[in-house]
């Protein structure tokens, strides 16, 4: 189980595999924002989850997703990176670091069960 890096690889080549990338990504709430060397996929409200921690719904809880993708000439591993420092409520304490841990480890499960939903994931080591 992944801690922060989460490793999927999709068939096809580059463009194809960016594309289902961005689907599902987009189907579980995230904003993609495409940049020179990776993308940068978020969710959430940073103040909601700053403020009420514990509180926040699980559609509020800020998750932030480094997305790189590597051609393997017939395949493309999608690297989903998690951030190791990021806010969370007040008292910060391990609740809460366990409660984001648990919402990136459900969304990248939506997003693995999304790419097999495509037809295109090919192996997942999340």
């Amino acid at each position: 189980m992944a801690i922060l890096n989460f490793h999927l690889v999709v068939s096809g080549d580059l463009a194809a595999a960016e594309q289902s990338t961005r689907t599902a990504l987009e189907a579980a709430g995230f904003t993609v924002t495409e940049g020179r060397d990776h993308w940068k996929a978020t969710h959430g409200s940073v103040a909601k989850t700053m403020f009420l921690g514990l509180r926040a719904n699980d559609a509020d809880v800020r998750e932030v997703l480094d997305v790189r993708f590597t051609d393997l000439e017939g395949t493309v591993r999608v690297d989903l990176h998690r951030p190791i420092f990021q806010p969370a409520g007040g008292s910060d304490d391990g609740l809460e670091q366990r409660k984001l841990h648990t919402a990136y480890q459900d969304v990248v499960s939506r997003v693995q069960a999304d790419l097999q939903r495509q037809g295109v994931l090919v192996s997942a080591d999340v």
